[in-house]
């Protein structure tokens, strides 16, 4: 599976509390419990000194419920803010590949073909190590 880097990581010192919150916010949108789990992502949301990460994994979250629209429409509106940020591209591949759209490879290749950090291209390449795993019940292309 792929693994961005969370908000929670060892970089920020949340309390075990603060981060059951957010991962009972994500587990919400996967379950579709909307309002009380949009009341969580709200209030995370306001608290964090940088949201991108936890916002990047509620999308992801929305593509596995089903919301692929939605989670597509705010990938798209953050690359198109930041065309140069490849964890909203390797995101947007991701909720691709949960929401069954073969689409998401285009942007697996982009992110290999023009950046140079090393964590996203083995984000990227983590994405293909999956893909490859799961066999014929996911298109590669």
């Amino acid at each position: 599976m792929l693994v961005l880097e969370a908000p929670t990581a060892a970089k920020s010192a949340y309390p075990v509390i603060y981060r059951n919150l957010m991962t009972v916010g994500l587990l919400g949108t996967i379950y579709r419990v909307g309002e009380d789990a949009q009341t969580i992502h709200s209030t995370v949301e306001m608290t964090l000194e940088d949201a991108h990460g936890y916002s990047l994994y509620r999308t992801v979250a929305m593509a596995m419920a089903g919301q692929l629209g939605e989670a597509r429409e705010a990938l798209a509106a953050r690359i198109e803010e930041e065309p140069q940020n490849g964890e909203n591209k390797i995101a947007m591949a991701v909720a691709m590949l949960f929401g069954g759209d073969r689409g998401w490879r285009y942007w697996i290749d982009n992110v290999l073909a023009t950046h140079s950090d090393q964590e996203v291209r083995e984000a990227a390449f983590g994405v293909l190590k999956y893909v490859g795993q799961q066999g014929r019940g996911v298109s590669l292309h």
